[in-house]
Order: structure tokens, then C-alpha cells, then sequence
């Protein structure tokens, strides 16, 4: 390449990165960082699970519980918080609530019947019913205007009264009251008016929701407040997270500087190592934006990894470069054969469903990329031959390892090297063990899980995170569907295999059953004991009434169970929450005779997933292993390969093997790790078997191999349990790949020497 060739390269490089800055500075303001653990899962198998999902509202509400002071001062207190206004927040009333369905009621009586009440009316004992009735009547507590004469039998007081009485919760206009252990304590309800995964707007919500209950703390020492809600759970998550990537990337950058500093006592590596690691991020940024609209943070966390292998190409880079023009040509196939071994085996995690692996992989090979690049124009422009000193300690501690290294014969390195790998081999496959649980990807404080049981617990929410999910073509289906279903629940309720259950169709039921609930009373008016009772009352029976209860009647805060699924045409859904759930294999099966029925665990169903793409990455990390074998062979030889080869193994199997003994277990994020350690170990082989100066190699893979290990390593102390298992694995098989690395140079190059001498 001519001079002129080299300065219009260098300019197109420098108006990519002006470009790619530019995009930056306006694109990643308004990117959306989603925190949601859900949108870094792989997705649902079937439309519906997912819509479901995603127009689930429940995420969006809040629960408050104060206790610790008197009931007079928690009122205060709970007044004194709702006052202040919080931005896309609303404090829920549950008192006017109940005062809209109320109304509801009133105007929809002698609608409604307990299973109980429906199998009196249709066994014709009446006697029961008129028992209920009057002793209703002797209660002090008001009824429904107008509940004596449309509704006789008080069949819709008393399903009012129903929800008035659930949980133990005394209802009161803006909260909840009840007794816990004794002591009076106060519920309150909100509901946010944006996602709780959207990082900006639900941080604001959190901080502001805190400081007011600080102050009131302030005000009352001894007042203690629970939380519940997903609000929470994303703050802490996304705010761990962001801390996780500044912390160890910070500390990754730091390491990288201050290696570099003692090495080589110059400002100039230091610059280009800057060049480089700036470079290659920003254009991996700027890709996962262009190809995601919502790329995870979670996501972002394991890209900072990208810094421990960018800056293999800045050592390999600058050493190579300060040799001369001679030097750096000779190395940059080695390059370029990594980067594509690299970029690889990265492009099999796109293939993945997985969203926050896809988005790792675009990030990886882009900025490997760029760093590549950057290496190939820059370094050789801005790092003449022999302007950069390689401290004297460091080199004296390169050349003693590279003498101890050429000193170890090569069959020596065989016998133990075979054997040991059937040993790794055989131990792995014995002690094997994988954990699929979704709860890997982030869990919160254990303060916060407690809270969360608590306020559920009182507040009669604590529903099993699995549910019976209904389909159907109207709300009149669904409701019908529901209604053929309460019979199996009750059975299972009096088999103990729930407690309870909650469906819409308990607060509405179909047109149908409420036709014929007004036949039903039209025969009870009829009969002896009714007649007696409404003589008794001086009540004429009501005639049928016509104006029939349907679900868009009930209050919205009551319809949350059953939506139209925004993404399909005239799809509807209904949700029925269980309790206490104990339900077998053979119990679910039951919900197959029942139409567009199904049983849905989302946590279930994402270890599954989870499964089976751990599978399909395993079987990912053998292909890629078999790719780099085709191409190292058609590269390099026969010989090497199967060298190389062999390193990988023993450096994989260790790595896994070791993660295995100490975490007990593996994951799947162990064999995304065992996938990286797969790109870096490659890169070592393939330096150590190219016909380059042993200590020069030795300087370059020990020097990216202590950068490499304190960045994966570093992440082994995230108390994300993915993460930590993630740097475990990089770090021990980083810390393997570069011991034996340098074992290649004795098992292929001394040995083609010798070969070639004869």
C-alpha cells in the first residue's frame, strides 16, 4: 500500500469513528435500556403466552404496607404520602372501587349466586335461602337501596359482602387497615402509568416514592415499611447492573492502564490502547442500537468483556509494530486468523433465541471488529519501529518463561497431556449436572424478597405464579369456558390440591347462567317458603328483570383477568389465579377436555426454553470447535490443528470441571463462557504455532491474558448469579489457555524444526 493509499485510509477510519461518535451522542440519550428479566428470556412458544406477557398489567402496580405505629398516626402518615403528587403515579382507592361495583350491583340484582345458592334454587330447597335472607335482615349493617324488592333474597348483598370480607382487610376509602401480630398496620395501593422496566422513568418514580417515605420516617422513627412490586425489583436490577458495568469495566480499564504503564513506561501504548478499546466500543454500541430497539442491560453487563479481548490486538499490535513494517506484516494473518475464529464462533450466539446472548454477540464482533481494524490503520501510523521500551523486568520475566517453556520435551507434554484430557474428560461426564432456572439471570436482595412475601401474604395476593389461561372469540365465550371449569376447581379445593381460586366469572357470571338464575327465582317466588317469607315481608315478587350484567360494567381495577389480546383479531383471554397449588401431572392433563383450556407455568416454560437452547449451544460450541479445526487445518497444517485442538480441550474441560466443583452445578451461561474461552485459547494457539519470536509471543498472550483474567475475573464477584458464573468459567479457562499455550511452540514448532534439520 503506497502513502497516498495509507493516508485515505487512515481518513476514512477517523470519519467512521467521527460518524460513529455523532450516532452516539444522539442515539444512546434516547436509547430505552430494558430491564425487564422477561425480555432477556427466550420467547414463549406459542403467540398468546407472549402477548399475554406483554399486556400484563399487574407489573405495574404497588403495595405499601405501614406498620409500627398507632392506627391514628399510620392514617396520618398514609394521608400525608398520598398528598404529595408523584409523576405517572396514582394512589388506588379502594374504597371508591368498591363503591362503583356497589353500584353496579344495585343496579344488576338478583344476578348473581354462589355455586351453593345455584344448587339450592335448582334442587328446589328454598328453606335455606329464606334463612339467610332474614338473618341478613337482622343485621344492623345497611343494604343495597332497592336490594328487598329486585332482589328478595338478598342473593347480591350477600356476594357484596363476600368482598367486603376477603383477606381479613377492613375496607376504608384511600387503604386498607388490618391487625398483624396484634398491631394495627395499613395497606396502600398505586399503579404507575409507565413500564417498570423503563429505566429512567421508573428510577424517578422509585427515588421520589423514597424520599417521601424517609421523611416520613424522619417523622416517625418507629414506623417500618414493606414493599411489593416488580417497581422495586427493576430499580434495584437495572441500578446493580449499571453499578456491575462501570464498576468492573472501570476497573478492567484501570488494570489494562496500570499493566500497561509498568510494561512499558510510556504514554504512547497507553494512547493506543485507548484508541483501540474506545474504537471497538463505540462501535459495538452503536451497532446493538441500529439492530435492537430495546437492547437489554443485562446484555451490556457481559459485552464489557469485549475490553479483555480488544486489547489482545493492542498488545499483539503495538509489539509487533515497534519490531518494524516487517514485523507487524507478519503477525497480522495470525490476526486475522483469530478474528475470524473469534467472530465465529460470537455469530453462533446470533443464531440463539436468546435475546440478551444475541445482543452480546453483535456487540463482540462489531467491536472486534473495529479493533481489528483500527490496529491494521493506526498502529503502524502513530508507533514507529523501536519508539516504544519494553520495561526490563517484564522482559527479563518473558524470556526466563519462554526458556522454561522450550526446555519441556515434547513427548513429555503428550503423555501428560492425553491422559489428563481423558481424566478432565471422564470426570465431567460423571459429575455433570446443569441448572436450568430462570432465577440465574438476576435475583433480588433477600430484604426485598421478604417484603415482597409480607405485604402478598396480608394482602391476600399472594397468588402461585402459575395459572389456568382461557381463550375464547367474545367475553360471553370466555365466560362460559370459565363457568364449565369452577366444578374441576372445586374438587380440587375439597382434595386440598389449592386453597382457592379467583375468576372473572365469579363477579360476572355468562348471560346464560344469569337466565337461568332468573327462571330459577321466578320458580322460588312460587313455592311455599318463599311466598311465606315475602308475605311475612309484605314484598311482591319481582318480575324478570332485562338488563343484564356484562363484564365492561365492572370496574376497571376488576377486569384485569380478562382483555382481548391486542395482537390478534377477535382473540380474547381470560386468566384464572390459583393458590396453594399443588397440582400433579395427571390433575393438569384434566384441563385438556376443557376447550381452548390450558395450564401455564412462565417460569416452567423458560427453564424448558432455557433447555433446550443450553442444548442448542452445546451443540454450537462443538461445531464451532469443529469449524476452527477445518480452518486451522486448511491454514496451518494438520499438526498444528490437532495441537491446538488439544489445548482447547484441556482448557475448556478444566475450566468446566473446576466451575462445576465449585459451584456444584453448571449453567448455560458456563458454556456461553466455555464459547469465549474457545475465541481467546484460539488466539493463543494460533500465535504460539505461527513462525514468530517465542518471547515476542510470550510478552503479547501474557500480557492479554492478565488483562483477559482480571476483566472475566472480576465478574465472577457479581452477585448476578449468570454473571458470576460467566467470569468463573472465562477467567479459569483464560488462566489454563495461557499456561499451556506456550506448550504449542514444543509440541509444533520445535518439532517442524527438528523435522525440517533432518
Amino acid at each position: 500500500m503506497n502513502q497516498q493509499a495509507r493516508k485515505l485510509t487512515f481518513y476514512g477510519w477517523l470519519l467512521a469513528v467521527l460518524a460513529t461518535v455523532l450516532y452516539l451522542l444522539l442515539s444512546a440519550p434516547t436509547a430505552h435500556w430494558n430491564t425487564n428479566i422477561s425480555a432477556a428470556m427466550p420467547g414463549s412458544v406459542t403467540g398468546w403466552q407472549q402477548q399475554l406477557l406483554k399486556q400484563n398489567n399487574s407489573s405495574r402496580h404497588i403495595s405499601l404496607l405501614l406498620s409500627g405505629q398507632t392506627i391514628a398516626e399510620l392514617r396520618q402518615a398514609a394521608a400525608q404520602l398520598q398528598q404529595h403528587q408523584i409523576s405517572q403515579l396514582h394512589w388506588v382507592e379502594p374504597g371508591v372501587t368498591m363503591l362503583q361495583l356497589q353500584t353496579v350491583y344495585q343496579q344488576h340484582q338478583a344476578l348473581l349466586a354462589s355455586p351453593q345458592q345455584l344448587t339450592l334454587l335448582r334442587n328446589g330447597e328454598y328453606q335455606p335461602l329464606v334463612d339467610a335472607a332474614l338473618q341478613r335482615l337482622y343485621s344492623p349493617a345497611p343494604l343495597l337501596p332497592g336490594a328487598l324488592q329486585q332482589d328478595p333474597l338478598l342473593l347480591t348483598q350477600q356476594k357484596l359482602e363476600q368482598y367486603r370480607s376477603q383477606s381479613g382487610l377492613q375496607l376504608r376509602q384511600h387503604w386498607f387497615e388490618l391487625k398483624q401480630q396484634g398491631q394495627s398496620a395499613l395497606l396502600l395501593m398505586a399503579a404507575l402509568e409507565t413500564d417498570p422496566f423503563d429505566r429512567g422513568n421508573a428510577s424517578a418514580i422509585a427515588t421520589a416514592l423514597e424520599q417521601q417515605l424517609q421523611q416520613l420516617q424522619q417523622q416517625w422513627p418507629m414506623l417500618t415499611v414493606a414493599r411489593s412490586g416488580v417497581l422495586f425489583h427493576a430499580v434495584v436490577a437495572a441500578e446493580r447492573a449499571s453499578f456491575e458495568m462501570q464498576f468492573y469495566g472501570g476497573m478492567s480499564l484501570a488494570a489494562i492502564l496500570l499493566l500497561l504503564w509498568f510494561s512499558f513506561r510510556s504514554w504512547r501504548p497507553l494512547l493506543l490502547a485507548l484508541t483501540t478499546l474506545g474504537c471497538a466500543s463505540a462501535f459495538g454500541l452503536a451497532a446493538v442500537l441500529l439492530v435492537f430497539k430495546q437492547p437489554h442491560i443485562l446484555g451490556l453487563v457481559f459485552a464489557t468483556t469485549l475490553i479483555g479481548i480488544a486489547i489482545d490486538y493492542s498488545f499483539h499490535g503495538m509489539l509487533a509494530a515497534n519490531q518494524g513494517q516487517t514485523a507487524f506484516r507478519r503477525m497480522l494473518p495470525s490476526l486475522l486468523l483469530g478474528l475470524l475464529t473469534t467472530v465465529l464462533g460470537y455469530l453462533a450466539l446470533v443464531l440463539l433465541p436468546l435475546p440478551v446472548l444475541n445482543q452480546v454477540a453483535v456487540f463482540i464482533c462489531a467491536g472486534l471488529l473495529a479493533a481489528f481494524i483500527t490496529v491494521y490503520i493506526v498502529f503502524p501510523r502513530w508507533l514507529p519501529a523501536n519508539s516504544m521500551q519494553v520495561s526490563p523486568a517484564f522482559l527479563r520475566c518473558c524470556a526466563a518463561i519462554s526458556r522454561g517453556y522450550t526446555r519441556v520435551p515434547a513427548k513429555a507434554v503428550l503423555l501428560v497431556a492425553l491422559p489428563a484430557l481423558l481424566a478432565i474428560g471422564g470426570s465431567l461426564v460423571y459429575l455433570m449436572q446443569f441448572n436450568d432456572d430462570v432465577r440465574l439471570f438476576n435475583q433480588s436482595p433477600q430484604a426485598l424478597i421478604a417484603q415482597e412475601r409480607q405485604v402478598r401474604s396480608v394482602g391476600g395476593q399472594n397468588w402461585d405464579s402459575r395459572f389456568i389461561v382461557v381463550l375464547g372469540d367474545s367475553y360471553q365465550q370466555l365466560l362460559q369456558r370459565e363457568q364449565q371449569l369452577q366444578p374441576q376447581l372445586q374438587r380440587w379445593q375439597q382434595q386440598a390440591k389449592l386453597t382457592t381460586w379467583q375468576s372473572t366469572v365469579q363477579s360476572v357470571p355468562p348471560l346464560q347462567q344469569q337466565t337461568e338464575l332468573q327462571q330459577l327465582l321466578q320458580q322460588a317466588y312460587r313455592s311455599d317458603a318463599v311466598q311465606q317469607y315475602l308475605t311475612q315481608l309484605q314484598l311482591s315478587p319481582p318480575p324478570t328483570t332485562q338488563q343484564w350484567l356484562t363484564p365492561e360494567r365492572l370496574p376497571a381495577d376488576m377486569l384485569q383477568q380478562i382483555q382481548p389480546l391486542q395482537d390478534a383479531q377477535a382473540q380474547f383471554v381470560s386468566v384464572t389465579l390459583l393458590k396453594d397449588v399443588a397440582l400433579n401431572a395427571d390433575d393438569i392433563a384434566l384441563l385438556q377436555q376443557y376447550q381452548d383450556t390450558y395450564w401455564f407455568d412462565p417460569i416452567a416454560d423458560t427453564n424448558t426454553s432455557l433447555q433446550h437452547l443450553r442444548s442448542q449451544l452445546s451443540l454450537w460450541l462443538v461445531l464451532a470447535l469443529c469449524s476452527a479445526v477445518v480452518l486451522l487445518g486448511w491454514r496451518l497444517g494438520i499438526r498444528p490443528a490437532a495441537a491446538i485442538v488439544l489445548l482447547l480441550l484441556l482448557a475448556i474441560g478444566s475450566a468446566l470441571l473446576i466451575s462445576l466443583l465449585l459451584q456444584q452445578q453448571l449453567n448455560i451461561f458456563n458454556l456461553v463462557a466455555a464459547l469465549l474461552v474457545l475465541a481467546l485459547a484460539l488466539d493463543y494457539g494460533i500465535f504460539f504455532t505461527a513462525r514468530l519470536q517465542h518471547q515476542d509471543v510470550v510478552q503479547a498472550v501474557l500480557l492479554s491474558a492478565t488483562t483477559s483474567s482480571l476483566a472475566f475475573g472480576l465478574l465472577s464477584f457479581s452477585s448476578t448469579p449468570a454473571i458470576a458464573s460467566f467470569g468463573l468459567t472465562v477467567f479459569l479457562g483464560v488462566a489454563l489457555s495461557c499456561t499451556l499455550a506456550p506448550l504449542l511452540s514444543v509440541m509444533v514448532v520445535r518439532e517442524s524444526e527438528k523435522r525440517a534439520a533432518l
